[in-house]
């Protein structure tokens, strides 16, 4: 029995002195990583992102460049998809700027981050109506064009996981104020009605909105791109 207990207290003191080694380690390879120079990145991707201003999803192309503790963004709307269908339009583009900070550097596997984005989305949608003269005693066929202008101020929380070398999942999700303006034209079918227009500005409506988005994006570092442009390939 003393026996017994002799050597189950080496085996524990064992693993504990090998667990207090792989920490050792870790921590070493972590300074090691820390001590070794940042080098900036630069790089693009594409993301899904659903904003409530214009109820659907934009698929974006972003250009990206990441400093230690700070990231900015600059992207274009290329496609987008109806959140909640019965959406009519036939025209939609947008551009957004994205900035974000990362408290505990960006360099992490996961390194969490504070954003602020501000984008700008513009739709246009039309349908057949009947419409009716301002006397109100003739109805007759149109077509109701609108169209949107729109500012939306995100501000949220996100993380970045690096996935794969230079490849790296980003994931956000805030929100913020919004204004918009919805311009709309009566379009008569028929010569002996004229046409009727109410614009408004992109300032002339209020709304709280909200995003989310996901995005792959493929950085490389800057003197990696240098390198790059050093060599003298055929």
């Amino acid at each position: 029995m003393k026996y017994t207990s002799l050597i189950v207290l080496t085996v524990a003191l064992l693993i504990g002195m090998q667990s207090i080694g792989f920490a050792q380690e870790d921590a070493a390879a972590e300074i090691k990583k820390d001590a070794k120079p940042f080098d900036n990145k630069f790089g693009a991707g594409l993301s899904y992102t659903g904003i409530s201003l214009i109820e659907s999803a934009v698929i974006g192309l972003q250009f990206r460049y990441t400093m230690k503790h700070h990231a900015v963004a600059l992207g274009t709307h290329i496609a987008y998809h109806d959140l909640f269908g019965g959406q009519s339009d036939w025209e939609r583009y947008g551009v957004d700027f994205t900035y974000e900070y990362f408290p505990i550097r960006s360099n992490r596997l996961f390194s969490p981050f504070l954003f602020y984005d501000l984008s700008y989305a513009y739709s246009k949608s039309r349908r057949d109506v009947t419409a009716t003269t301002e006397d109100g005693m003739t109805n007759y066929s149109a077509v109701r064009q609108v169209t949107m202008n729109g500012l939306s101020h995100h501000f949220g929380i996100g993380t970045r996981v690096n996935m794969y070398k230079g490849l790296f999942l980003h994931l956000s999700a805030g929100g913020g104020p919004g204004t918009y303006g919805e311009s709309v034209r009566i379009l008569p079918n028929q010569s002996q009605f004229t046409e009727t227009k109410a614009p408004e500005s992109p300032f002339a409506n209020y709304q709280t909105v909200f995003t989310f988005r996901v995005g792959l994006t493929y950085q490389l570092g800057i003197s990696e791109l240098k390198k790059g442009n050093d060599c003298n390939c055929l």
